[in-house]
């Protein structure tokens, strides 16, 4: 975990803070359980300090995923957060990140954008990754998986032929909006397909109870795998515990996990051996850190996951993801802004041929376009000042 506190010299007064909401489509809608989306928003947030250095974040907010719009999260940034960010003689990032929690409770996704940010501008400082500051490097790449939406196995197959060409060797079934005897069914009809050359992942994003799940982990009981993902609401956490119980198939907690202490609760219950984190919806790759930890303390292995980000949010992910010990062998979620109809930094460079490459530049090391960030902005401002 990160330990090593910056010098006062290491870090230096945030002079500007301004926010972009940016939005754009998906080259094919993605069907999920809340619904079919074609466009997805976010919010990146630059710091510039006193010395001409800047950094970037990226909030992710959903309201049916996080509890939080993007208006929402513009608006604690720019009158709550912010504000506190430019008002610190050293806004170092463990610092700031506790001091935000003090000013507004949950805005996880908010809070998330200015830990990125401060971060971005530590490594750049230091002219070293997050990485290296969150640790050291593990990995120099990963595998990427590619996520399919709600459908049937003959929507799978046209995809999965075309991505395994690719080079993409893992698939996340989503879940949650057919009969589970289909399901069922769609799982038997891939594996008979494919075998051992693909690794799948059933995610039910909460969308079946604690009986339909039970019945679909029945019905799987002799596939292959690699984990089955929040079968049940967030909340029903004995639930989980009992399911895990009763399946050899890993459960992963994803909408489950929120902070360290859920995370603690879920491996005291039993209820996981799987955490699916993600940077945004976590609170910034600081939090995210913690979670691993407690992962790592009860043998609970790590999946990178994403929200349909942008490349600052996927780069600040990545740069966490490469230094845990404890990741499950699958593809990860680096695969976001292949998915984007445009995306205003280089991050999709990093993905080839079903690979993530580790950026070993300083910060975050993504480079952000900043004319084609406020070109993409539907919503811009100023800490103090709304434009």
């Amino acid at each position: 975990m990160m330990t090593t506190h910056s010098s006062p010299a290491a870090m230096a007064p945030i002079f500007e803070a301004e926010c972009f909401e940016i939005e754009t489509r998906f080259v094919v809608p993605y069907k999920l359980t809340e619904g079919t989306l074609a466009t997805t928003r976010a919010i990146l947030v630059k710091l510039t300090d006193n010395d001409g250095v800047t950094g970037w974040g990226e909030a992710n907010p959903s309201m049916s995923f996080t509890g939080e719009s993007c208006e929402q999260a513009m608006h604690v940034l720019l009158d709550t957060l912010l504000p506190a960010v430019l008002g610190c003689a050293n806004p170092e990032p463990l610092r700031v990140d506790a001091l935000l929690d003090t000013l507004v409770p949950k805005h996880l996704c908010a809070k998330g954008a200015v830990s990125m940010a401060l971060l971005d501008l530590l490594g750049k400082r230091l002219r070293a990754p997050v990485a290296t500051l969150l640790g050291g490097v593990l990995h120099s790449t990963l595998p990427v998986l590619w996520p399919l939406s709600n459908g049937t196995a003959q929507d799978d197959i046209r995809v999965i032929d075309e991505k395994a060409a690719q080079g993409f060797g893992s698939y996340m079934l989503k879940m949650g909006t057919s009969p589970v005897e289909d399901e069922v069914r769609r799982v038997a009809q891939l594996e008979a397909r494919y075998g051992d050359r693909l690794k799948f992942i059933a995610d039910a994003n909460q969308g079946w109870t604690v009986a339909q799940a039970r019945t679909f982990l029945d019905g799987v009981r002799g596939s292959k795998l690699a984990f089955v993902e929040q079968p049940v609401k967030k909340d029903e956490l004995e639930d989980m515990a009992s399911l895990a119980a009763s399946t050899p198939l890993l459960i992963s907690a994803d909408e489950s996990v929120v902070g360290a202490a859920h995370a603690a609760k879920l491996a005291k219950l039993g209820a996981a051996s799987v955490f699916s984190i993600k940077s945004s919806k976590n609170g910034g790759p600081l939090r995210a850190q913690r979670i691993a930890a407690v992962a790592e303390a009860f043998g609970i292995r790590c999946y990178m996951n994403s929200m349909l980000e942008f490349g600052v949010t996927q780069a600040a992910s990545l740069q966490h993801a490469v230094t845990l010990g404890n990741l499950i062998d699958v593809g990860h979620a680096f695969m976001s802004t292949l998915r984007l109809v445009e995306d205003p930094t280089d991050f999709s460079s990093f993905v080839r041929d079903g690979v993530v490459h580790f950026s070993n530049r300083d910060g975050l090391g993504v480079q952000v376009d900043e004319a084609h960030v406020r070109r993409m902005a539907v919503s811009t401002g100023r800490a103090g000042a709304r434009v």
